[in-house]
């Protein structure tokens, strides 16, 4: 193969899962609040059917990882605050910086 053909047996998505950073889907389905939970329930079964209907892994790898996330930032308290900041992050307003401290104590 050259530089330009891509090797067919790499893969164009990952799914990561398990550890604290990749949940898998029960530990998604176990620690969301119900409304959320309902919400992933119906986008995690779409996934799972379009993959048995065209055989293909890459809907259910994006549609895992940003719940994966959620989940993170649920278990960390700070879900509600990142949306707030998005949506005034979005409307134009100046949020200033998280303070370091902050950041510090999330990798911890």
């Amino acid at each position: 193969m050259n530089e330009q053909t891509p090797d067919p047996r790499d893969p164009d998505v990952t799914i990561h899962t398990g550890g604290a950073l990749w949940p898998t889907p029960g530990e998604i389905r176990a620690g969301l609040p119900d409304d959320a939970r309902a919400e992933f329930e119906q986008d995690y079964a779409h996934a799972l059917q379009v993959a048995a209907d065209l055989g293909d892994l890459a809907q259910l790898a994006h549609v895992l990882e940003p719940w994966q996330r959620r989940l993170i930032h649920h278990r960390a308290g700070d879900y509600d605050d990142i949306l707030d900041r998005a949506r005034a992050v979005r409307a134009g307003e100046d949020v200033g910086a998280i303070p370091l401290a902050r950041l510090q104590d999330a990798d911890r």
